[in-house]
């Protein structure tokens, strides 16, 4: 995380994260104790490779709670989706765009699933949608391709 940055997440990405933060303290450093404990009882040899699985496991987890407490603690919980006149974070947009329409979702990169067709502030059309207008049309940079995206609604 970028000192000093807020995450726009909803009120469900909160909760999302909250439950799984409550499952890695709880379950998941259990499993890992009972792991290194059933290890230590093993005869040893040359190649512990077990031992050194079980702390690398350990790492990622410490990791994760350690990233989703800084996710939590610099979160501003965005709710309300049905007053917007431009995109912001939260938007639901149409676009138009090559003959297609597609509605997306304007979530922080926290929240980012493309399958969902919710897609990040910091993606190239996310940064390009903030700030317009239905009836806009902005531009997108997309590798070599410039596309242009046509405002249909903002909900």
């Amino acid at each position: 995380m970028i000192f000093g940055r807020k995450y726009k997440i909803t009120s469900q990405k909160k909760k999302d994260l909250e439950k799984e933060l409550n499952k890695l303290e709880t379950k998941g450093r259990s499993e890992i104790a009972d792991r290194l404990d059933f290890i230590r009882q093993q005869p040893s040899d040359e190649d512990d490779y077990p031992f050194a699985d079980v702390l690398d496991d350990k790492e990622y987890l410490e990791k994760r709670i350690s990233e989703i407490r800084s996710i939590l603690s610099n979160s501003q919980i965005i709710d309300d989706l049905s007053k917007h006149s431009v995109v912001e974070v939260g938007s639901k947009v149409k676009v138009g765009f090559e003959g297609f329409e597609e509605e997306y979702l304007i979530v922080s990169s926290v929240e980012a699933d493309p399958l969902s067709k919710k897609i990040s502030d910091e993606s190239p059309v996310g940064k390009s949608l903030l700030g317009a207008k239905v009836g806009d049309t902005i531009e997108v940079q997309l590798g070599h391709l410039q596309k242009q995206f046509r405002i249909l609604n903002i909900s």
